[in-house]
């Protein structure tokens, strides 16, 4: 009854499965086919962790940036209300 239902088809046999490479790799390329697919993933990863790394940096290093050019104006413009309060003063 289950062969009734289900055609089982035969094993190919070694001989009948085509081969597209009729001459055996070299050991180069060997370990290209090998190893260089599996580099792919890895080579994403550390792209991806380099540049959120260097965004993490452009990031703090602007806030830092920012941090001291405010402490800057804030000492520009005291600077100049002295001045304004001397030039308005009298004298």
């Amino acid at each position: 009854m289950f062969a009734a239902r289900f055609r089982l088809r035969p094993r190919p046999s070694v001989f009948s499965v085509r081969r597209y490479a009729t001459t055996p790799k070299n050991a180069i390329g060997q370990w290209y086919s090998s190893i260089l697919p599996a580099m792919f993933p890895i080579a994403l990863l550390a792209s991806a962790v380099y540049t959120s790394l260097l965004l993490a940096q452009l990031t703090l290093s602007h806030e830092k940036t920012m941090d001291e050019q405010a402490v800057r104006l804030v000492e520009l413009e005291a600077q100049v209300d002295a001045l304004h309060r001397a030039r308005n003063s009298p004298a």
